[in-house]
């Protein structure tokens, strides 16, 4: 049977690096082009506009002539983004209905080692929300934070978090919504900017249930058996869509990306979306 983490990096292989420096999220300067010296010291240089307090030793000045202003030369360890994962493991992630699809926690797990992967690569910071693990950068600590993912039960906040890093948050978020809406708000006055990927059983949107069925509630403990569990249905799609639009104006507010994946989809389809959010 094939592991999590070696599912994950069969895909990730394959999937392009993820750039920040050219990402609307997060605040570049424009008309400066990145400039990457790829050798033995893996030394890469960038350039950003001059603030008060940067040393002057660091202005290019042919560059900063050139360009009409004073442009000040970093490396791209300085320049490297924090981003931080965080993988819910609560009792209702672990629910599928079909027997050919992924658990809810199965697809959570692949595709947050997936996204760990090219982060790494891409040679940014990583780190898992809530484990003791602390952030880390290089491929050498793919094992060692994907284990943490595999592993631990981390919870939602971390005081480690700092302003201006970037937080994907990979849940079904099936709370009740004035729960996640105080959750999130909560977690907002961090001021960090944030992407939730809302993970789906295809049955949690098509209720294809019938007969006589007898449902359970993981987090509140409540059996309700229904006698003719088909005249739930639209009752059921309609209170479902209710909550995931509102999930997704919460995400709007905070100035947050909102992506929903369905555990019948293909990593290909949700990498896509992915990708999209960070063109």
């Amino acid at each position: 049977m094939v592991s999590p983490i070696e599912k994950a990096k069969r895909i990730s292989s394959n999937l392009p690096i993820i750039s920040f420096e050219l990402d609307k999220t997060f605040s570049s300067s424009k008309g400066i082009s990145k400039q990457k010296k790829r050798g033995s010291g893996e030394e890469f240089w960038d350039y950003k506009n001059y603030n008060f307090g940067d040393s002057t030793r660091n202005i290019d000045w042919k560059k900063s002539a050139k360009q009409g202003n004073f442009l000040v030369k970093y490396n791209e360890v300085e320049n490297s983004k924090r981003i931080w994962i965080w993988k819910d493991s609560s009792v209702s992630m672990n629910y599928k209905y079909y027997k050919n699809t992924e658990s809810k926690i199965e697809r959570a797990t692949i595709l947050s080692i997936i996204l760990l992967d090219i982060f790494l690569r891409s040679g940014e910071k990583v780190g898992i929300v809530g484990s003791k693990i602390g952030i880390k950068n290089g491929n050498e600590s793919f094992l060692d934070l994907s284990s943490a993912l595999l592993n631990d039960k981390c919870d939602i906040s971390d005081k480690r978090i700092k302003k201006g890093d970037f937080v994907i948050f990979i849940s079904d978020f099936i709370d009740k919504i004035n729960i996640t809406r105080k959750k999130l708000i909560s977690l907002s006055n961090n001021t960090y900017k944030a992407l939730l990927i809302q993970i789906l059983d295809p049955s949690e949107l098509s209720f294809p249930f019938e007969g006589r069925k007898q449902f359970y509630d993981p987090k509140s403990g409540i059996h309700k058996l229904l006698n003719r569990s088909e005249k739930m249905r639209s009752i059921f799609q309609h209170k479902v869509k209710q909550h995931n639009d509102e999930l997704e104006k919460i995400c709007k507010k905070l100035g947050w990306k909102f992506i929903r994946n369905i555990t019948n989809e293909s990593y290909n389809s949700i990498m896509n979306r992915i990708y999209n959010n960070f063109s």
